[in-house]
């Protein structure tokens, strides 16, 4: 049956009012929805049809048959609606990806009871869940995948448990949501073109830090300095023991800049950029970012690369 988008809507929007905005979950009456199955109501159609031709044959044995499917019914409508109360769903922040890649919402599930949870589904639609048991006293970890398919902020608009245990016959659910988005950055696409970095002259461009490669400078022995590294001529000519200091060279410092990529589409560009970004901190040299309205000073390491990355991926 197709509910018509207008109701849909109101309903969901009854449905999210009623759904705690702090993070965590737990499942009671108040959030708590049940209703059959389609095996459920073809059982009720079949009980009614029993009681039905019982009522009209005085068949006692038609009575019984009837008692007993609706007790069954009775029973299973408590049972199912015990499996998922007093559960606590919360979801924790997903590590960000990049565009055509699945975001993995990692959602934890508690169970408090002292019964075993059978059969609990997780997912974003009652058709597409996930189901595992929760022991007793104990918790679940599960991954919800969700394509992201553009950059910027993902947040699914909400989340579905759910459970049929223990015959099957009725279905229980409850919405819950998250507060913790998911980060997409920008789909990286190599430029057909070498980028025009701004970047610092050979001598300025290479920042010196400390290594084993290059002499440096000599200072004072300090306790700890490795025995090769001390100045033995010195100290023969009586001048103190000394150390000797080494620098290695670091990268060149390079700039991108949006002007290097602005007579391409936007949203081309941008997947420019993010390639040339990850080439840059592949090739670990330092470099910095500038876009219309927000710079990045140079640096290096996965930090600074997520800074770059995620100024691009949340560019207007």
């Amino acid at each position: 049956m197709v509910v018509p988008k207008f109701i849909r809507n109101k309903f969901f929007t009854w449905v999210d009012s009623r759904i705690p905005q702090d993070g965590a979950t737990e499942l009671r009456q108040r959030n708590i929805y049940i209703l059959p199955t389609r095996y459920g109501w073809l059982m009720l159609v079949i009980l009614i049809l029993i009681l039905v031709a019982s009522t009209n044959y005085q068949n006692n044995m038609g009575f019984m048959a009837g008692f007993i499917l609706l007790a069954i019914g009775m029973l299973s409508t408590f049972y199912t609606y015990r499996n998922v109360r007093e559960l606590k769903l919360r979801v924790l922040k997903p590590e960000p990806v990049f565009v055509d890649q699945e975001a993995r919402f990692l959602i934890q599930i508690d169970n408090s009871g002292e019964q075993l949870r059978s059969t609990i589904g997780i997912g974003t639609q009652k058709k597409q869940v996930i189901y595992f048991d929760i022991p007793a006293k104990g918790k679940a970890m599960e991954y919800i995948p969700i394509k992201a398919v553009r950059r910027g902020v993902l947040l699914p608009k909400r989340f579905v448990c759910t459970s049929i245990y223990p015959f099957g016959i009725f279905q229980v659910w409850s919405w819950f949501k998250t507060q913790q988005p998911c980060l997409v950055y920008p789909k990286p696409i190599a430029c057909p073109e070498i980028l025009h970095m701004s970047s610092i002259g050979e001598e300025e461009g290479v920042v010196s830090q400390k290594g084993t490669e290059d002499f440096y400078a000599l200072r004072e022995y300090q306790t700890g300095d490795p025995i090769k590294q001390l100045m033995w001529k010195a100290y023969a000519r009586e001048r103190g023991l000394l150390t000797k200091e080494f620098e290695d060279k670091v990268g060149e410092h390079s700039l991108l800049t949006w002007q290097s990529v602005a007579h391409y589409e936007k949203e081309l560009a941008i997947s420019y950029l993010t390639d040339a970004l990850l080439q840059a901190e592949r090739a670990q040299q330092f470099y910095g970012l500038e876009l219309p309205h927000k710079k990045i000073n140079k640096g290096s390491g996965d930090q600074h690369l997520h800074h770059c990355l995620e100024a691009l991926a949340l560019m207007p």
